[in-house]
């Protein structure tokens, strides 16, 4: 809010030249930090290189695959099959001629190219299944075509290159907005996590041996994710997403933060607060109802005076979504909070899906004696044994 006061006026204008020189700092554990440094330096290289990128000057067997290693110097023996040489690798340069095999840590402060060049995207993914094993986290560029995959943690790489998980820039001019942010979050649902399917999904569920078990800390996986999404889409606008360090109610999950439009009622930045919540089968309803209690809460206290709305978002692997505590609508509206549900399916087999199935997004159960299909296969097999 503007004031008259010429000295608070100044300190404004001083904020403003320092938040737009900042950069999101990444979230999650080193692995996810890892994607999205490269995620950065994709960006920063395609910037950098626009003009020769314009003129068709990039070769389209131009490679890039960065490999992700804690202490490269440490694991060099493990992954020695990639080698062909060690070269250190300086992720600041963004050189037109960039490619090969980049063996680096987090922040590629420690970071070595170890092959001068790859020669296609099928070679890379042949190094990828000769030398790297699920476990590893791993970045393959085709910077003449803006192309960027990257490979999850637990992800069967056989089944990565048949369907690898692609890096969206995403770069829509829509001025950001809660409302846009809101229908980013459900479109990241959508093509990431409503189903079993979905790659992100993949590393969020433990898998078809015990389908409604979920990963280890699930909600910060999902956070990890998202930040890497929404970052994609508002870098160019410079807004900011990241992991709110400091805040009076705590440590607010996701942060969206970016330059105010002229006229807006915040100034000289708006933000936008994300809380995440995930339901998980087996913890009961009256915990899952607290849970999301306390999400509400939780997003209330996050609201600062440049926010514009606060959100609750509740990821709900739950088997059975019946009971989607409706009444908890009231208690987030009176708050000034909103509440948005987000239903995941679980990675059952074919069989256990016919037999039960549990309706997205609405949580009804349909039993499949009772449907129409259902219906006429068991008066058939009635018929049969009389």
């Amino acid at each position: 809010m503007a004031s008259n006061d010429s000295a608070v006026e100044k300190i404004s204008e001083d904020e403003l030249q320092t938040l737009q020189s900042v950069e999101a700092t990444p979230s999650g554990d080193p692995a996810l930090r890892f994607i999205q440094h490269c995620q950065n330096w994709f960006e920063d290289w395609l910037t950098a290189n626009k003009n020769p990128l314009e003129k068709s000057e990039i070769s389209p067997n131009q490679i890039v695959m960065f490999v992700f290693s804690e202490a490269p110097d440490i694991e060099r023996p493990r992954l020695s099959g990639l080698e062909m040489q060690w070269c250190r690798f300086f992720s600041g340069a963004h050189d037109q001629q960039t490619q090969g095999l980049i063996l680096g840590n987090e922040n590629f402060r420690a970071a070595y190219t170890v092959r001068p060049s790859i020669s296609s995207l099928q070679n890379a993914f042949a190094l990828a299944v000769d030398h790297l094993s699920a476990n590893d986290v791993f970045v393959i560029a085709q910077l003449s075509q803006k192309r960027m995959m990257y490979h999850l943690p637990g992800a069967d790489i056989e089944d990565w290159c048949a369907n690898p998980v692609v890096y969206d820039s995403r770069l829509s001019e829509e001025p950001l907005s809660a409302k846009r942010i809101e229908d980013d979050v459900l479109e990241f649902h959508k093509t990431s996590l409503l189903y079993a399917k979905n790659p992100i999904a993949k590393f969020v569920w433990v898998g078809k041996e015990d389908p409604y078990k979920l990963q280890p800390n699930p909600e910060q996986r999902i956070q990890s994710y998202l930040i890497i999404y929404l970052g994609a889409s508002y870098k160019h606008l410079r807004g900011i997403v990241d992991e709110e360090l400091v805040g009076k109610g705590g440590r607010c999950d996701v942060r969206v933060m970016w330059p105010s439009q002229p006229g807006t009622p915040f100034q000289p930045y708006t933000t936008t607060m994300l809380e995440l919540k995930v339901l998980v089968e087996g913890a009961g309803p009256t915990y899952h109802r607290q849970w999301i209690t306390s999400g509400i809460k939780q997003a209330n206290d996050y609201r600062r005076s440049d926010t514009e709305a606060v959100y609750t978002c509740v990821f709900d692997g739950r088997k059975d979504r019946t009971d989607e505590m409706k009444d908890l609508d009231k208690l987030a509206d009176d708050q000034n909070v909103r509440l948005r549900r987000y239903a995941m399916e679980a990675p059952v087999d074919a069989k256990t899906k016919s037999a039960t199935m549990t309706g997205i997004g609405k949580g009804k159960k349909v039993d499949a004696k009772t449907s129409k299909k259902g219906r006429k296969k068991a008066a058939k097999k009635a018929a049969t044994n009389k």
